[in-house]
């Protein structure tokens, strides 16, 4: 084979990558570490398919998570017959050519269904009545009474509670029986005989209306395959696989048998940090259970982040054991690729990071939405599209993100912020409802995902990471790096010093 046939965009391919492009195995897992060129390497299985395998293009499925990393895969492949699709447009593509009319629910159908449940049902049926009481220890003699306490937050909370237990609950393609399976084991939980009740009521309006909701699609899909021939692909590739959760991975299973494609599937165990939405990290740990007899390659060599931060961020990560061990790489070094700024005054430290760091592009990641409002004024953020702010006398190029909506990006340069021991912070300590523990994978290492939270964080930059933290009350993962000191750049005030030598 020519060597030109193993330059991708310009960019040469390692010896990992090529492994991984040229099996013949029906199944392969690749295991990529972050920055090691994932999308590359899918890109060039698709080129080895097309030229050498002579496999038609839409003979081709590739899968990704969202729109966007489809909408950016499409124009990478630069083959508009190749099928590029997430989920759900899988599952309408599928769809398509069968004689069922529906119409898709609105993002916001199954809070409404909740909502009228409360304000209409339970008062007039003395059972769910009975079970609204048992839930808050509170009994209303009139109904002014419970309508005002509808409007409190302790409801509110509940609301959002029901809203995800019945998302992890159809995520995991779990039935009307395994529901009963939760009654036998928590009857004293009212809770419960609510939701079932809202479930009932959110599947009657459905079928009344015609409507499919995103989980709906895929079930439909899965039956159709499962009854007839309709898939004619041949080779199947999917991205972020990590993040795959049990109804997924159904459509997955029953398309490759549709089909009897060739499966090829990649991610990163490192970067599972999608739990709360229903997604199974074990499906991706246990790849051989579910297609057998699969060949796992992994790729190793990262060409975004330093040696010296892979070090600290590998190691850190590994401690979770549940995790497949990567001996991770870089041609990269930067001496101390970890810079930490103590501070009293959070907005004086951010703009001190700011200053300090030379790149005109900063990416900022937080653990919460609002955890930017906690550094800077709000009245001194001057908002553009995707996270993009400017700042008064800062010509810097900013952006704001959460560390989840992070992953898959990179910046030249990384502020991290709320390193705070709390509820809120990273890590957060906050609890799951025992109900949504029920549904979701159970951790085996204290802050599993919150660790692989961490490690997202610290490899999104080509460069060096600024962390910033309190005095007091810092995360307990700083504690812990603090062992790699060789890596780190440390910035104090003079009166922490002070206060050091004096206590």
């Amino acid at each position: 084979m020519e060597k030109d046939f193993f330059i991708i965009n310009g960019y040469p391919l390692d010896e990992q990558q090529k492994n991984a492009i040229l099996t013949s195995q029906k199944y392969s897992l690749i295991v990529a570490g972050a920055g090691s060129g994932k999308t590359l390497t899918m890109i060039g299985k698709v080129k080895y398919l097309l030229e050498i395998k002579k496999i038609k293009p839409e003979e081709i499925l590739c899968i990704s998570f969202t729109n966007e990393s489809t909408n950016s895969l499409k124009e990478k492949l630069k083959n508009p017959l190749i099928h590029v699709f997430t989920f759900h447009k899988l599952a309408l593509h599928i769809l398509k050519d069968e004689d069922q009319f529906f119409e898709l629910a609105s993002d916001d159908y199954l809070e409404q269904i909740v909502l009228q449940f409360f304000k209409t049902q339970v008062w007039e049926n003395s059972f769910l009545k009975k079970q609204f009481f048992k839930c808050y220890k509170t009994f209303f003699w009139t109904k002014k009474q419970y309508n005002q306490f509808l409007t409190t937050e302790k409801h509110k909370k509940n609301c959002t509670l029901i809203l995800t237990f019945i998302h992890l609950f159809t995520t995991n393609n779990l039935t009307k029986d395994d529901f009963k399976s939760f009654f036998k084991n928590h009857t004293n939980n009212p809770l419960l005989f609510l939701i079932y009740a809202i479930l009932n009521q959110y599947e009657k309006e459905k079928e009344i209306n015609h409507y499919y909701d995103f989980d709906d699609l895929i079930k439909e899909a899965i039956k159709i395959c499962q009854k007839k021939k309709i898939c004619h692909y041949k080779e199947i590739i999917i991205d972020e696989f990590q993040d795959t959760s049990k109804l997924r991975l159904d459509l997955i299973k029953s398309v490759v048998l549709n089909s009897d494609a060739n499966l090829t599937v990649v991610g990163d165990d490192f970067q599972s940090i999608y739990k709360f939405s229903g997604c199974n990290l074990n499906i991706f740990l246990n790849f051989q259970e579910y297609f057998p007899n699969a060949q796992t390659f992994k790729i190793e060599h990262t060409y975004r982040n330093s040696q010296e931060l892979i070090k600290i961020a590998g190691d850190f990560v590994m401690k979770n054991q549940k995790q497949i061990k990567k001996d991770l790489k870089s041609s990269k070094h930067l001496e101390k690729p970890l810079k930490l700024i103590y501070y009293w005054n959070p907005f004086k430290a951010l703009l001190k990071a700011i200053k300090k760091i030379e790149t005109e592009e900063i990416l900022i990641l937080g653990r919460n939405n609002f955890d930017l409002y906690s550094f800077i004024p709000k009245e001194k953020i001057n908002w553009s599209e995707n996270g993009y702010f400017t700042l008064p006398n800062c010509s810097k190029n900013l952006r704001y993100l959460t560390i989840h909506k992070s992953k898959g990006l990179e910046s030249e340069t990384v502020i991290l912020i709320n390193l705070v021991d709390s509820e809120i912070g990273l890590p957060a300590k906050r609890k799951s409802p025992s109900l949504t523990y029920l549904l979701q994978e159970k951790e085996s290492f204290l802050y599993e995902e919150e660790r692989r939270l961490f490690y997202v964080a610290l490899t999104r930059t080509k460069n060096a990471c600024y962390l910033l933290i309190p005095y007091f009350h810092p995360s307990i993962f700083i504690k812990e790096i603090k062992k790699y000191s060789k890596y780190i750049e440390y910035f104090y005030t003079i009166w922490f010093l002070l206060f050091y030598l004096l206590h």
